[in-house]
């Protein structure tokens, strides 16, 4: 416990550690456990020739919105390789999802495809929410790791 402390105070000045409760300190450096998506697609960029008014993307975010919190922190796994969202404050380029189209095609056999280091989605089209549903909850509960 002393080392794990000592480690923290050489990031974190102890004195500002008294001011805050364990579970503020968790929040501040982990972020939220809850996945908010609203918060999500405010910091999300669309490339290529994807845009957010695009049918299919509206049935993305409709999907995660139907998303557990389970579902969610599996899906931002999926994405980015973590679990948690930053503090709306601590957003950056960075950590801003970006959605491009899919390399593979479009199609309802096609499964989103993702590249974690830096938060890139590819989004095929599909036919229906439910198809997107589906495939989505595929892709996310299929990736259990960011490296194979």
């Amino acid at each position: 416990v002393s080392a794990l402390r000592e480690g923290l105070c050489s990031v974190v000045p102890q004195s500002a550690l008294s001011l805050m409760t364990w579970q503020e300190l968790e929040h501040r450096v982990c972020g939220s456990p809850h996945l908010d998506v609203e918060l999500l697609k405010k910091h999300t960029r669309y490339r290529g020739r994807v845009n957010e008014h695009d049918a299919h993307v509206q049935n993305f975010w409709t999907v995660l919105r139907g998303f557990s919190q389970h579902e969610r922190r599996l899906f931002l796994r999926f994405a980015w390789g973590r679990e948690r969202l930053p503090q709306e404050s601590d957003f950056s380029e960075s950590s801003e999802m970006k959605i491009f189209p899919s390399e593979r095609g479009d199609g309802d056999r096609v499964l989103p495809e993702a590249e974690t280091c830096f938060f890139i989605v590819k989004l095929p089209v599909y036919r229906t929410l439910e198809l997107m549903r589906a495939n989505l909850l595929d892709a996310v509960t299929a990736c259990t790791e960011i490296n194979f």
